[in-house]
């Protein structure tokens, strides 16, 4: 079992659970949901250790949490025994896994074949023009996030684009700023009636 940072020289985290991840060690102003800790001990109690553990782990984390948080990745990469360049690795690899929080509306643009040669990249650009936000990104305010995808598998639709996991296909760049701007008005709406909920509870 690989050992965990002494205590020592390192604060033991308080977001954490007593058990194994009792000491897990958070990385600065990082808040970590503590079910995720729960979660990968009872994946490691029913299955080894070892890099074929790495990626069933990154998915029950990303599930758990909508991304992978640093402390959490650093905790994986303990718990197998791996070395976190490797964990690393792996992430930056594969375009479903991100280190970004996700935005409370997620925009995903697919880009394989069939919605690449129809334009799908023009999408993308009519996007990010109206809401500000690069491919890969997120907003400051956390609002809106964009990615491009290798493929939502939904060819005959294409070009094809997801929100928050639901379709939107048979694009054109002015439907995806159609999108946008209805996606800002719901957010300006929505922050209208926090305010008043504010001011009146």
């Amino acid at each position: 079992m690989n050992e965990r940072p002494s205590n020592e020289t390192r604060e033991p985290n308080r977001e954490a659970p007593s058990g194994i991840f009792a000491a897990a060690e958070m990385t600065p102003g990082e808040a970590v949901d503590p079910l995720i800790w729960t979660r990968i001990d009872t994946y490691l109690a029913r299955n080894r250790a070892g890099a074929e553990g790495l990626i069933p782990l990154l998915h029950l984390a990303q599930a758990t949490l909508g991304y992978l948080p640093a402390a959490v990745l650093e905790q994986i990469a303990a718990r197998l025994g791996l070395p976190l360049v490797q964990v690393h690795g792996v992430v930056s690899f594969y375009h479903f896994f991100s280190t970004t929080p996700p935005a409370k509306y997620q925009l995903k643009v697919c880009m394989g074949t069939a919605c690449f040669v129809r334009r799908a990249r023009a999408l993308s650009e009519a996007i990010r023009q109206v809401l500000g936000v690069d491919v890969g990104g997120v907003t400051k305010d956390q609002l809106f996030g964009l990615e491009e995808v290798r493929c939502l598998g939904s060819c005959g639709l294409a070009p094809v684009m997801t929100l928050n996991g639901d379709t939107h296909g048979n694009l054109k760049p002015g439907d995806a700023r159609k999108l946008a701007f209805g996606l800002q008005a719901k957010a300006r709406r929505e922050r209208i009636i926090e305010s008043v909920e504010e001011r009146d509870g």
